[in-house]
């Protein structure tokens, strides 16, 4: 997989007085050792995450930079720069939000795929109070376009590529406690890529968060076929043609105080990497993620 999950670095602002929160993250990226299912051998990944918001609007932005390896020497690194800003809007009972997803890498030659991109986001979401629990429900479209790049038929000429991505999703969660709060969460993905031989694809993501005082810990699981898709309400864009298919993550995180935190993360994926020289699916390998990010709020 190209792209990184930012899954879990994205820490929400409170809806409070006015707050600001930056987030810095470092992670790696290692691919499947038999050269047969990954031609990518490693990766580095650097970034950070901020936002300013309150009870009635919240303002985010995204920075993130990706530099990959390949297994033949001869190939160049691949260095890819994602800048995201997104903009929500609350209201008593519903609240929407907007946003757009731009992509620059120096992807060349033989290996070139999605490349530069664009992703216009869009959601909206309602919720409802039970006392001190949530029920939150909504969904989100994304639109990524492509302007010169290739379909996964031919590689006589550049073409444009779009992908449309509808996400609806529900969240429920519960204070059992003053110190104990549990969230589930569950996204569905629908895909529609009508520049590619088979256009539609669909997945879905499971998730459930438990804090304890200042601990706290998130189990994930990815399912289904994703491709070219969208994920992390729009910070994360994999602007590949890879097939997504299983994945699982782990992350446990610490409240030194109430304004700062860090956390860890660690993802398996289980993935058919797109080699674009030969316009196949190579057979299915494995890749791991491992992130660290400390988020402060003022």
């Amino acid at each position: 997989m190209k792209k990184i999950i930012l899954a879990g670095l994205l820490t929400t602002t409170a809806v409070m007085a006015e707050v600001k929160t930056v987030t810095p993250y470092i992670g790696t990226i290692n691919y499947d050792s038999s050269s047969a299912k990954s031609i990518k051998d490693k990766a580095k990944l650097v970034g950070f995450y901020s936002s300013v918001g309150d009870l009635n609007y919240l303002l985010e932005f995204s920075y993130g930079y990706t530099q990959i390896n390949y297994k033949d020497g001869t190939i160049p690194d691949l260095k890819q720069h994602d800048i995201t800003l997104k903009y929500g809007k609350f209201y008593k009972s519903f609240a929407w939000s907007a946003g757009l997803h731009y992509i620059n890498d120096n992807e060349t030659g033989a290996i070139k795929d999605l490349a530069d991109g664009y992703t216009g986001i869009l959601g909206v979401e309602g919720y409802k109070w039970f006392g001190y629990n949530k029920l939150t429900y909504g969904v989100d479209t994304y639109y990524s376009y492509y302007r010169h790049a290739f379909n996964d038929t031919s590689r006589t000429s550049e073409t444009k590529v779009g992908v449309l991505q509808i996400s609806p999703k529900i969240m429920h969660s519960k204070a059992f406690s003053i110190n104990t709060k549990n969230t589930i969460s569950l996204i569905g993905n629908f895909i529609k890529a009508n520049d590619y031989k088979n256009s539609s694809y669909s997945s879905f993501e499971i998730s459930d968060t438990l804090g304890y005082k200042k601990f706290y810990t998130t189990l994930k699981y990815n399912g289904g076929e994703m491709r070219s898709g969208v994920k992390d309400g729009g910070f994360t864009v994999y602007n590949t043609k890879d097939l997504l298919k299983s994945a699982y993550t782990a992350k446990v995180g610490y409240y030194f105080t109430p304004k700062l935190e860090a956390d860890i993360s660690y993802a398996k994926n289980n993935y058919q990497e797109y080699y674009a020289t030969t316009l196949v699916l190579l057979p299915e390998g494995t890749s791991s993620i491992a992130v660290i990010s400390m988020s402060y709020s003022y």
